[in-house]
């Protein structure tokens, strides 16, 4: 794995310390809409502090090949961060099985960008973390993430009872999966 790829559109890049203060303003620029669909995050996530500190875990993840983390950018805008797409090696490494997530600045949606992103970094974290099953859960009423794993090629597997606390509430999410092998 790199720490950077270019697509058609995008420019995909582990984060840095460098790049955490335009990684907050996008977290902050869509903080109401990503807590639609996130756990809930209290105010010192969204500061510089936090951030840093968060790139610095991501990067020991990436290191370790436990995971991976590609914050989404424009070609033509390298210094605004319009989405993440996130890779995440389940505890039981034998498995052989990712959890995938991925966000999008609520202004660049509809554009593909997360599409684009997943379909170019699924085969190669396949290839280089040796994934062969890719798993996504997602809240039943999130439709668009549903429509992207869909067109990603994950099938619906089963529902999870209870599997997240959301604002205090247990909720069931959609389990989809795409297996490589």
């Amino acid at each position: 794995m790199y720490l950077r790829y270019e697509t058609e559109h995008l420019l995909l890049a582990i984060g840095n310390e460098e790049s955490a203060k335009i990684i907050n303003e996008y977290l902050v620029r869509n903080r109401e809409d990503f807590s639609k669909w996130d756990l809930k995050l209290n105010d010192s996530y969204f500061t510089m502090e936090y951030q840093i500190r968060a790139v610095q875990a991501e990067q020991r993840i990436f290191l370790k090949n436990e995971g991976a983390r590609y914050y989404l950018f424009l070609k033509d805008d390298p210094h605004r961060v319009i989405g993440n797409v996130s890779f995440g090696l389940t505890e039981n490494k034998e498995d052989h099985t990712c959890i995938i997530g991925y966000k999008t600045d609520r202004a660049e949606r509809g554009n593909g960008y997360a599409y684009e992103a997943a379909s170019f970094l699924i085969p190669k974290i396949a290839k280089d973390y040796g994934v062969k099953r890719f798993q996504a859960e997602i809240l039943p009423e999130n439709l668009p993430s549903k429509a992207l794993i869909e067109k990603l090629g994950f099938h619906f597997e089963k529902v999870v009872r209870n599997a997240h606390e959301f604002d205090g509430i247990e909720r069931d999410i959609l389990l989809y999966v795409l297996d490589v092998r």
